[in-house]
């Protein structure tokens, strides 16, 4: 879409060179691009690309890689996130910025995004607004987790106690078995209504193990800012 108009957000951004930024950015009808916002550093600048959250519509030329920002204009005011919530705003883009692939459009991945900001400004409890789109942004990248039948193709069974394996899904749980999560978490986690401590628990724990799995043991930078 060379010149078409993008609605994004800046998911991170780097000096380029003197006076420019290389940028990060999550489209909607792209997906993830990266283009050099050039003269951005500089004091006369009008380009809005230097912070994360802020509703935008841009332009680019050039193709590859790298593509070359032509213009970039504010949609709304930007999402004010401060103290834990910025914490995981943060989270949330170091995600897509590792688990998904330049030029390629998950629309409603994008809308799930803004969502998720949107709760976050809002205060809503950040452990299920976290989980629900570690959750989705799986699902949007084929990466999807099985909640609804185990890995003997019986339904998952809420009073059940279970392993998870990320090729077969829950595995029914043994007595030797330590890492366990509850069916009803399970399914839980597959409706996106979900209630109590222990299922968020559960959730979370499951939730950084299949991460940890697919970002192939690399670190994410962000988990160091919740210690």
């Amino acid at each position: 879409m060379d010149g078409a108009q993008l609605a994004a957000y800046v998911l991170h951004s780097r000096r380029y060179r003197d006076s420019s930024l290389l940028v990060d950015f999550l489209s909607r009808e792209e997906g993830r691009i990266v283009c050099v916002a050039r003269g951005a550093l500089r004091p006369k600048s009008n380009l809005p690309v230097r912070q994360p959250f802020q509703p935008l519509v841009i332009e680019y030329r050039g193709r590859g890689e790298v593509s070359t920002l032509v213009r970039a204009e504010a949609t709304a005011p930007p999402t004010t996130l401060s103290g834990r919530q910025l914490y995981c705003g943060l989270y949330l883009n170091e995600l897509m910025l590792r688990l998904t692939a330049r030029q390629d459009p998950h629309p409603h991945l994008f809308d799930d995004y803004a969502m998720t900001l949107a709760a976050l400004q809002e205060g809503v409890d950040t452990e299920r607004v976290l989980r629900r789109f570690e959750v989705k942004l799986l699902d949007g990248i084929g990466l999807g987790l099985l909640l609804k039948d185990d890995s003997q193709g019986q339904p998952v069974c809420a009073d059940a106690e279970y392993t998870y394996n990320v090729e077969l899904g829950p595995v029914r749980a043994s007595d030797a078995d330590r890492q366990t999560y509850g069916g009803a978490t399970l399914l839980a986690m597959r409706s996106g209504d979900w209630v109590g401590e222990k299922a968020l628990a559960e959730a979370r724990r499951l939730m950084r193990s299949v991460l940890d799995h697919h970002l192939e043991g690399r670190p994410l930078r962000t988990r160091e800012l919740f210690r």
